[in-house]
């Protein structure tokens, strides 16, 4: 990856963090700073030849569902365990959720049917990932991941920014070169991939609240309540990821050949996990048993 690629975007976020805290609340409890609305798509980018729609080319919503009644049973096993990968399954199944729910509101998105279809595509990539860790073949990135969860050496803060590296700057950028970046028409859908910030804006705090009721005692102490400043730093983060996921999927779009497209991939694979190998550095290996127990004693208490 060419390192002009890589520094805009650290640059951005160098800058929102010095103004997210001063700027949080202004327009929305999380601060989100709509920034991401402001970096126009390539211009040159034009429609798949043969766009991915596994949901149809007119979807309905029944094809989230289905999508979350995946990763319901992907979930479970996991949550029952107390296995650390179920921290980011239900992060990303908290999200699809609220995602479902904002599909009902017509004018939300403006393309329905392609913002439907790469919610299919991407759950996919990761439930790919999840049955490739057990074979040998999933992407580094979700290697690096799942490795530190199953080795019980990460707290839960890891193991969700683990899978929101891998599923965003790994995931994310072949999902949206897929479905493609434009509609048949020529018209971007960067407005919709955008507009996607505002539900995790909206479902974080939510997010935050289950981990640390369910999984580790850390992340409910380190929430800032009644301070939203934790959750615009993470958010501006994941925006960030966001926005390189769109430049990476533009790349993969302008490759004029499948050399020139598999030198993109190799960057997309290598910088993804460059990221999760720093995010698995931390060794919290003492905090497993702690972990584990406060885990097995919350979900006792949910029992009937």
């Amino acid at each position: 990856m060419k390192s002009s690629s890589v520094a805009r975007p650290a640059v951005v976020l160098l800058v929102l963090a010095l103004v997210a805290p001063g700027l949080a609340g202004a327009d929305h409890p999380l601060g989100n700073i709509p920034w991401s609305t402001l970096l126009p798509p390539h211009p040159g980018v034009t429609a798949p030849a043969d766009p991915a729609i596994p949901c149809g080319e007119h979807p309905t919503p029944a094809c989230v569902d289905q999508v979350i009644d995946d990763m319901v049973v992907n979930w479970e096993p996991w949550d029952a365990s107390c296995d650390p990968r179920a921290v980011f399954a239900l992060t990303y199944l908290l999200t699809t959720e609220a995602f479902r729910e904002t599909i009902e509101d017509t004018g939300f998105f403006q393309d329905n049917d392609g913002i439907i279809n790469l919610d299919r595509v991407f759950a996919d990539l990761f439930f790919a990932a999840v049955d490739g860790y057990e074979n040998g073949t999933a992407p580094p990135a979700w290697k690096v991941a799942f490795d530190a969860a199953t080795s019980g050496r990460t707290n839960a803060v890891q193991d969700v920014f683990l899978g929101m590296n891998a599923h965003i700057q790994r995931d994310l950028p072949v999902a949206l070169a897929a479905v493609g970046l434009v509609q048949a028409d020529g018209a971007s859908r960067k407005s919709d991939h955008d507009a996607v910030n505002e539900i995790l804006s909206d479902v974080l705090d939510h997010i935050e609240d289950e981990i640390g009721r369910l999984y580790d005692p850390m992340v409910a102490l380190a929430d800032a309540k009644p301070s939203p400043v934790d959750e615009v730093g993470a958010l501006e983060l994941l925006k960030s990821w966001r926005e390189g996921a769109w430049r990476n999927a533009e790349r993969l779009t302008l490759a004029r050949s499948n050399a020139e497209r598999n030198v993109v991939m190799a960057q997309i694979e290598a910088y993804s996990t460059i990221w999760a190998t720093v995010i698995a550095g931390p060794d919290f290996s003492w905090y497993e048993a702690r972990r584990f127990a406060y885990c097995t004693a919350a979900h006792q208490a949910t029992q009937p």
